[in-house]
C-alpha cells in the first residue's frame, strides 16, 4: 500500500512535458495545475466518485468534428434555462448479467491484446488526462495500430478514475484516430445505467460516427437526463419513429423545432430520419447549400440514410474522418474507396482490407475511373505474367500516388503482392520500394529475405537493418556512413531516424553510436520530462503505459518533425517491455517517411 501511494503521488507530481515540435521550449501535455493534488470529489449516496462532466463536442483540436456551427453552441446555452421533467429510468438487467467496470475491453491477451495489468500502478487521473490531451492522428501508422490495440484491450481500470469516464476517454481517442467501429464496440461494453455524463457524450459520437441511430436508443433517456443537449433530446423522436410510434415522434420533432433544440440542416436531417422510420411518411429535401461544415450529427444522420454529404463540407474536418467514412457499411466500394487511402495511412484499413476493397471496385459500375485504374494495376501486380510485369504494375501505383498519405496507402496496398516477388538483383530499381511496401504491412520476414540483394547504404538495406526480426551482428559505421552519403532528406533526418532506431534496438555498438552521433550532431540520449517518464514506465514493466507515452512522443502530422531522441526512447522502451515487433515497425516507418 505504501509503494502504491508513492507511485500515485509521483504520477500526480510529474510535470509531463513534450518538446514542442519546431519550437525552442517544452510544451506541457497536461492542463495547468495538474501537478497539484485534486480536491476530494463530493460523495454520492453510495459514497462513489461523481462521474466527470467534461464536454467533448466543443469545436477545437480535441474534437473529432471541429467545424460545429456557432448558433448550435448558443442554442445549447439557452437550453440550460429550460426545466425538464425528472426522468425515472429503469433498466431490467439481472444482477448476474451486470458487467463490471473494473476491467473492460474487447480483446484479450490470447487475441493479441495487452495484459490486464498493462498500466501497472500508474495513477488513473494522470493516465486519463494523457488520453484526453493526446493529439491525433499521430505521425506513425504503426504507432496508431499499437495504440488502438491498447485502447481495445481488456485492461484493468487504473486506480483513482471512474470506470465509465476511463472508457469514455479510450473511445474518444479511438474516434480521433479514425477507428469508429472499435470505439462503438468499446462503449457498448458498459451497461446503460452505468454511463457517466462523459460516456454519454462520447457514446453519441461513437454511434453517429458509424451511422448507427438505433444504437443510441437504449441510451437516449439517460443522455437527455445527464447531458440534456438538443441532439440527445431530438434523438428521442428518431428512436420513437424506429419503433413505429410516429405520433410521439412527430410531437417530439415539433417540440424540438418550436424550442430550437437544433436548427437548419440539422433539423431537416432529423425530420428526414423520423420519416424513414416505421410508418413514417415524410419527404424532406436537405438544403446542403446552407450548411457551412460537417458535424457529428450531420455525418451520422446522412450516413444512416445512405446520403453522401457534399465533399466541400469536409474541408476543415481532420484525417480521422477518412477512417470513419471508409468503414461505413451502408455505402458501396465506389464511395468508400475515395477515403480508403487516408484510412490506410491511419492504420484503420489493413492491406487485406485495401485489397478486398479495390477488388470490389472492379465490379462496381459506379466506380470512378481513377479508382478503377488503381484496381486494375493491383490485379496486374498479382496476375501479370512474370515478376517484371508485376513490379511494373506496382510501380504505376507508387508513381501515380500523391506525396503523403496517398503514397503511404499505395505501399500498404501492394505489400502482399511485393512479398510474392522472389528476391533478385534483376529488380534493383524497385528493391527499395518493394522492401518498404512489405514493411508497411509487417511482412518483416519476407522483407528480410532481400538482405543479400539490397545495396549497403540503400533505403532497402536500412529498412532491413532496423525491421528484420533478428540480427546477429552489429551494424558497422561504414554502412551507416554510406546511407548518410545517399541521404537527401532535410538535415539528414532519415539518417537520424536510422541511427536512433538501431541504437534503441541495440543493433550498433557503443563506439559506432558515439562516432556516428557526432557526425550527425545528434544527441539521441537527450533527456526531458517525457523521456524520463517513458523510461520509468519501461523500468516498471508497464507495457500499456509505455505504449501510451510512445504515442504522445509522436504527436505530429508527419515524421519529418519528430526528433531522433523521441524515436530512440520509444524504440528502446517498447523493446524493454516486450513490444519489439512494434518497435521495429515504427523504426522502419520512421526511416521510410522521415
Amino acid at each position: 500500500m505504501k509503494m502504491a501511494g508513492l507511485l500515485a503521488a509521483s504520477a500526480m507530481a510529474l510535470v509531463f512535458t513534450l518538446p514542442a515540435i519546431g519550437q525552442q521550449g517544452p510544451e506541457s501535455l497536461l492542463p495547468e495545475g495538474f501537478g497539484d493534488p485534486p480536491p476530494p470529489p463530493p460523495p454520492t449516496a453510495a459514497g462513489t466518485v461523481t462521474p466527470g462532466t467534461s464536454e467533448p463536442t466543443r469545436p477545437g483540436a480535441s474534437s473529432p468534428i471541429a467545424s460545429e456551427e456557432a448558433e448550435e453552441a448558443e442554442d445549447e446555452e439557452d437550453e440550460e434555462d429550460e426545466e425538464e421533467e425528472e426522468l425515472v429510468i429503469r433498466y431490467d438487467v439481472p444482477p448476474a448479467a451486470r458487467r463490471s467496470l473494473a476491467s473492460v475491453g474487447i480483446i484479450s491477451p490470447a487475441s493479441g491484446g495487452f495484459t490486464p495489468d498493462a498500466f501497472g500502478r500508474t495513477d488513473g487521473v494522470f493516465l486519463k488526462q494523457v488520453l484526453r490531451r493526446t493529439s491525433a492522428p499521430i505521425a506513425s501508422r504503426w504507432g496508431m495500430i499499437m495504440a488502438r490495440r491498447l485502447l481495445a484491450s481488456r485492461t484493468d481500470t487504473p486506480d483513482g478514475v471512474d470506470g465509465a469516464d476511463w472508457i469514455a476517454e479510450r473511445a474518444w481517442l479511438l474516434l480521433r484516430m479514425g477507428d469508429s467501429v472499435v470505439a462503438r464496440q468499446l462503449v457498448q461494453q458498459v451497461d446503460p445505467d452505468r454511463h457517466s455524463k462523459r460516456l454519454f457524450e462520447v457514446s453519441m459520437h461513437a454511434f453517429l460516427a458509424n451511422g448507427d441511430l438505433a444504437g443510441m436508443c437504449p441510451l437516449t433517456e439517460g443522455g437527455v437526463r445527464m447531458v440534456g443537449d438538443g441532439r440527445w433530446k431530438m434523438s428521442r423522436s428518431i428512436c420513437a419513429s424506429l419503433v413505429g410510434d410516429q405520433g410521439n415522434a412527430t410531437a417530439l420533432l415539433n417540440q424540438g423545432r418550436n424550442q430550437g433544440w437544433i436548427r437548419g440542416v440539422d433539423y431537416l436531417l432529423t425530420e428526414k430520419a423520423v420519416g424513414a422510420g416505421i410508418n413514417g411518411r415524410r419527404s424532406v429535401k436537405i438544403e446542403w447549400e446552407k450548411a457551412t461544415g460537417i458535424n457529428a450529427w450531420r455525418f451520422g444522420l446522412s450516413a444512416a440514410m445512405g446520403m453522401v454529404a457534399p465533399e466541400r463540407l469536409y474541408g476543415e474536418a481532420g484525417q480521422h474522418i477518412d477512417g470513419w467514412r471508409s468503414q461505413l457499411p451502408m455505402f458501396g466500394a465506389a464511395t468508400r474507396v475515395a477515403t480508403a487511402p487516408g484510412a490506410a495511412a491511419l492504420g484503420v484499413l489493413s492491406n487485406r482490407d485495401m485489397v478486398d476493397l479495390y477488388s470490389q471496385v472492379l465490379e462496381d459500375a459506379d466506380a470512378a475511373d481513377a479508382a478503377r485504374q488503381r484496381a486494375e494495376y493491383l490485379a496486374s501486380s498479382y496476375t501479370a505474367s512474370g515478376a517484371a510485369a508485376k513490379i511494373s504494375a506496382m510501380t504505376s501505383l507508387w508513381d501515380g500516388a500523391k506525396a503523403g498519405s496517398d503514397y503511404h496507402a499505395m505501399l500498404v496496398l501492394t505489400a502482399r503482392a511485393a512479398a510474392l516477388v522472389s528476391p533478385s538483383s534483376d529488380h534493383a530499381a524497385a528493391t527499395d520500394r518493394l522492401v518498404a511496401s512489405m514493411m508497411t504491412a509487417g511482412l518483416d520476414r519476407s522483407a528480410a529475405a532481400w538482405g543479400n540483394v539490397v545495396d549497403e547504404g540503400s533505403l532497402g538495406w536500412a529498412l532491413i537493418a532496423v525491421g528484420a526480426p533478428a540480427r546477429n551482428t552489429a551494424v558497422e559505421y561504414s554502412a551507416l556512413d554510406d546511407f548518410y552519403g545517399n541521404d537527401n532528406s532535410s538535415n539528414g533526418h532519415k539518417s537520424g531516424m536510422l541511427f536512433a532506431g538501431l541504437a534503441g534496438l541495440g543493433r550498433i555498438d557503443a563506439e559506432t553510436q558515439t562516432d556516428f552521433g557526432s557526425d550527425l550532431k545528434t544527441n539521441i540520449m537527450r533527456e526531458s520530462d517525457w523521456t524520463r517518464a517513458i523510461t520509468a514506465a519501461a523500468d516498471r514493466g508497464e507495457s500499456g503505459t509505455v505504449a501510451l507515452f510512445a504515442i504522445t512522443g509522436l504527436q505530429s502530422s508527419n515524421w519529418t518533425t519528430i526528433p531522433a531522441n523521441h524515436l530512440y526512447y520509444i524504440v528502446r522502451s517498447l523493446r524493454q517491455v516486450g513490444l519489439e515487433a512494434e518497435a521495429r515497425m515504427i523504426a522502419a516507418e520512421a526511416v521510410t517517411f522521415g
